[in-house]
């Protein structure tokens, strides 16, 4: 069997090694715009502020390690076509045959239509090569004063990343608030509280309209310049749609598949950032552009390819991130998009300490929990802390892809040790507060 997949990133790389494991014997061929296979895009902002030392760092194996497993690679190869009748993919470099096609395109930054936006000093954060444009820039330019535009996931720890380098750093954001797709306004004031205490300043319900200077001197937030000799734009990233669109495949916000990550094609599959899934809680399509959903479509479409029965599960996109050591943590649907999307909830909500009062080095934790109203049963949750969301958010993540009431996470068991948590641990205080409420 001929397998070809079109893209080298996560998805790509893992599902060629899961395919490789699965069929001995089966042609697998890799085809990929940059040079190297998989590397982590998460750990680009680390590289940045330098606790990564180079870029290389982040490539998870090199090449040769693919090709020691008999994976054929054709990197620095772009795909520019695909021939659904002759079942080929024509790049530029000549065609490639296949009998089963695995897109793992993944995505882009998205450039919102700002003028002065392609000046020099202005850098997205998605690629290898950005983070070295970055450094490259940072060293030879020093610059002092640096605006983010955009204060999702990428934008925060881009921040984050250039406040460790002694900038003095700007966010700007068109919402009411950071992360406004991942935590609501009450969650998200303690992040930027914490931010802000490390220096980094805000401005939300704004938008630059215009960057001046190249290299840049300042960006236009309605009428007033801000000095800026350094623009990162973070406003996020949409799925690469076109190759799958131009060959006739069906297409929304992503590449739309089923269960099994076959496209409207059933020869064709799309995984990663590229492909439309469905939502846990909606049971609407949806992008979950996070690492560990890569990897799992990888899984599943590998094993469905070697004829196993599998299929990928609705997502909640649980995802964590730390910001100058304060740990926060989400999944499932905000209180505030429930509300827009028409879902009754009830919430449950505790501010403690990761430890017992008693117990010293306790850190300060808010757990947020909602619940719907017509079945109690957990659609997400918040968690914003100095320590230990982690296992906290994926527990709660688990319980929900288990369909777990109210009444589940309220007489949760769980374990205690006073340097290490409390003898009623948070997560189950927030759901007894929800708890009540239901009463």
């Amino acid at each position: 069997m001929k397998i070809v997949v079109v893209g080298s990133g996560t998805a790509g790389s893992n599902f060629a090694l899961f395919m490789r494991k699965l069929d001995r014997e089966a042609e697998i061929t890799v085809i990929g715009k940059e040079p190297t296979m998989q590397y982590s895009p998460c750990a680009l902002p680390h590289v940045i502020s330098g606790t990564i030392e180079k870029p290389e760092d982040v490539i998870v194996f090199p090449n040769e390690f693919y090709e020691k497993q008999k994976i054929n690679l054709m990197l620095n190869t772009e795909a520019k076509e695909i021939d659904r009748g002759r079942k080929v993919v024509i790049t530029d470099k000549g065609e490639v045959p296949y009998d089963r096609l695995v897109l793992a395109v993944g995505s882009k930054a998205f450039i919102p239509p700002v003028k002065g936006v392609e000046n020099e000093g202005v850098f997205t954060l998605k690629s290898l090569d950005d983070v070295r444009r970055i450094k490259s820039y940072i060293a030879e330019k020093k610059p002092r004063k640096a605006v983010v535009i955009g204060a999702g996931l990428i934008g925060l720890e881009g921040a984050e990343a250039l406040a460790k380098l002694g900038m003095e750093v700007l966010v700007v954001e068109l919402m009411d608030r950071l992360m406004p797709t991942m935590l609501d306004r009450d969650t998200a004031k303690l992040v930027q509280a914490e931010m802000e205490e490390h220096g980094v300043s805000f401005r939300f319900g704004a938008a630059v309209s215009e960057i001046i200077g190249s290299p840049v001197k300042a960006v236009k937030i309605g009428e007033e310049e801000v000095p800026a000799d350094l623009v990162l734009v973070a406003t996020g990233v949409r799925a690469n749609v076109d190759l799958a669109k131009k060959a006739g495949l069906k297409v929304n916000r992503g590449i739309v598949v089923n269960e099994h990550l076959q496209t409207s094609d059933p020869d064709i599959y799309a995984i990663g950032d590229c492909a439309e899934v469905i939502d846990a809680v909606t049971g609407q399509g949806t992008l979950s552009q996070l690492g560990t959903s890569a990897v799992r479509m990888a899984k599943v479409a590998a094993e469905h390819i070697a004829g196993e029965e599998v299929s990928f599960r609705p997502v909640f996109n649980t995802a964590i991130t730390e910001l100058f050591g304060l740990e926060v943590g989400t999944f499932g649907i905000t209180e505030e998009r429930a509300e827009k999307e028409g879902i009754e909830v009830v919430t449950g909500k505790f501010k403690g300490s990761t430890r017992p009062e008693y117990y010293p080095g306790g850190k300060p934790i808010t757990v947020k929990l909602i619940f719907r109203k017509s079945d109690g049963k957990l659609i997400g949750a918040q968690i914003v802390g100095g320590e230990r969301v982690w296992g906290r958010i994926m527990t709660l993540s688990a319980l929900a892809q288990k369909g777990a009431t109210v009444e589940d996470v309220a007489y949760l068991e769980t374990a205690y040790a006073p340097p290490i948590s409390p003898t009623i641990d948070p997560i189950t205080v927030a759901a007894e507060m929800a708890l009540r409420r239901f009463r």
